[in-house]
């Protein structure tokens, strides 16, 4: 006999100190029009609870993908120490270095195309608590690396899990979300990236002296342990549940995240979805775990005859998913050929052809700074304006920005550059930064999340390594023309989105999947 729904909600609600039924306090998240179904709920202080606590996993990417940044000098280049266990530096070339940063994509690349996998077989959550053991490993060789070698197999561990914290994070965002809040929230994966990027080159700024670099290399390892702890007290994603038949448990976890008992309008949107919205009218069964004995359609996983399961093996070849595979694929790909990553990978050596070392250190801080604030700046606009503008409007504007940071450059314009760096940051976060992580869990139906997920992230990968890879090489043979390309490409991506990205906001998952079809 399944559990009576009322009597776990009782239970969970005295288990968990985060699921609390109010809501929070903010023009933002707590809206008049709030009624008593969870279709008009706001974000809940339980869902922002689970949010935050997810958020750990992007957050350790955001520290790891710059964590090599500033104390490069000192990790490259030192006096011979002697009666230490652990060398003071890892002496090595431009090249291998360069290889070291790379090596974290193509880790990042594995990550993601097993993020699909482990958050299917482990559940959202789950699959986040486990990808925590990489998270451990990474840090953790690198604080203790003896060679360049060992450093750099530290960077392709740290990217595993990077790889699977940035698919698994915004598809649990986007699953536990309000509909009418889904991109606030989500704002968060972006947020927390920026944080960790903050985050990474703060330490590193203090700990740019001597062997302090382990510090900074090594201070994942903080990270991943909070988040191992903190993860007992975030809830699974609901849809998840309802997919693998755990209905009154998914009823149950969606009443917390909403703070409210109405949950039907809302299960029934799950899984209704184009010509499967006819077929639901005449499909819909009792609930027995429904108050008052309330119908809901049955899910669109039920109501297909084929029962195809989508892996990243099949995604591409089934007709109705092969557009937003397509889609996904080049809106995170060329977030990477707009040369953000070039802010971030190389600012410092950038920065100190101008100024003194120390003050190149503030400077690159302080381009984190404006990183996080830019980006918490979207949660006024996305959902307010929608998807679609916020992202052009991003886009347009670092043409410009990448423009004036390779003319200042080109030129030797010093304080030009230097305030480009600033405004490519500030163009890229609060649009182009979060919308292609928001539109790569939207644009699919729960059934091809993971999937979609992960071959979106696996393409920001490897736009990640080309980038890192080739920019320094390409910048030697033609100079600040290098920047053009990333011009160019900003250039034609911007055209085939206006024509191809459709608008999301305020649409459930399905109903934007049905577009499609």
């Amino acid at each position: 006999m399944r559990p009576n729904s009322r009597a776990l909600e009782a239970q969970d609600t005295a288990s968990s100190p985060l699921l609390v039924q109010d809501t929070v306090e903010s023009p933002l998240l707590n809206r008049a029009d709030i009624g008593p179904s969870s279709l008009n709920a706001g974000i809940t202080w339980a869902c922002l609870g689970s949010a935050a606590i997810v958020c750990l996993a992007p957050l350790q990417y955001g520290y790891h993908i710059a964590e090599l940044n500033t104390p490069k000098k000192i990790i490259t280049g030192c006096a011979p120490s002697v009666g230490s266990r652990l060398p003071q530096c890892l002496p090595m070339s431009d090249t291998m270095f360069s290889l070291a940063t790379s090596l974290f994509a193509v880790g990042g690349l594995v990550g993601s195309l097993g993020a699909g996998w482990l958050a299917e077989r482990f559940g959202r959550r789950g699959g986040l608590v486990y990808n925590n053991i990489v998270f451990v490993l990474g840090p953790l060789l690198m604080a203790l690396a003896v060679s360049p070698a060992m450093l750099a197999v530290g960077r392709f561990v740290s990217g595993v899990g990077s790889g699977a914290a940035v698919v698994i994070a915004p598809l649990y965002l986007s699953e536990i979300a309000p509909v009418r809040l889904r991109g606030t929230l989500n704002l968060l994966n972006q947020l927390s990236i920026v944080v960790g990027i903050l985050l990474t080159l703060t330490v590193g700024m203090v700990a740019n002296r001597g062997s302090l670099w382990r510090v900074s290399v090594g201070g994942g390892l903080v990270l991943a342990c909070a988040h191992l702890v903190l993860s007992a007290l975030a809830v699974e994603s609901p849809r998840f549940l309802w997919a693998r038949g755990r209905r009154a448990e998914a009823r149950t976890v969606l009443r917390h995240l909403r703070g409210v008992d109405d949950v039907d309008a809302e299960v029934a949107t799950w899984g209704v979805s184009g010509g499967d919205a006819e077929q639901v009218a005449d499909d819909i069964i009792a609930d027995p775990e429904s108050p008052n004995g309330t119908v809901k359609p049955v899910s669109s996983t039920e109501l297909r005859a084929d029962g195809t399961t989508v892996t990243v093996f099949n995604i591409f070849r089934l007709a109705q998913y092969r557009r937003q595979w397509l889609l996904v694929l080049l809106l995170q790909f060329g977030q990477q050929l707009s040369g953000i990553n070039t802010v971030f990978y190389y600012s410092s050596t950038v920065l100190e052809r101008m100024f003194s070392s120390q003050l190149s250190s503030v400077l690159t801080m302080l381009i984190g700074v404006l990183n996080v604030v830019a980006t918490a700046s979207a949660a006024l606009f996305i959902d307010r304006f929608g998807r679609r503008p916020l992202l052009f409007t991003s886009m347009a504007a670092m043409v410009v920005a990448v423009t004036l940071l390779g003319v200042g450059l080109g030129l030797g314009l010093n304080v030009l550059a230097a305030v480009a760096l600033y405004l490519v940051v500030a163009s890229f976060a609060p649009g182009f930064g979060p919308v292609p992580f928001l539109l790569g869990t939207e644009l699919f139906d729960v059934r091809a999340a993971s999937a979609g997920g992960a071959w979106a992230l696996g393409a920001n990968w490897v736009g990640t390594f080309i980038v890192a890879m080739a920019f320094l090489p390409i910048q030697s043979l033609i100079g600040e023309w290098v920047f053009a390309i990333f011009v160019g490409s900003l250039l034609v991506c911007g055209g085939v989105f206006y024509v191809y990205v459709p608008e999301t906001k305020g649409r459930t998952i399905d109903e934007i999947a049905a577009t499609f079809k």
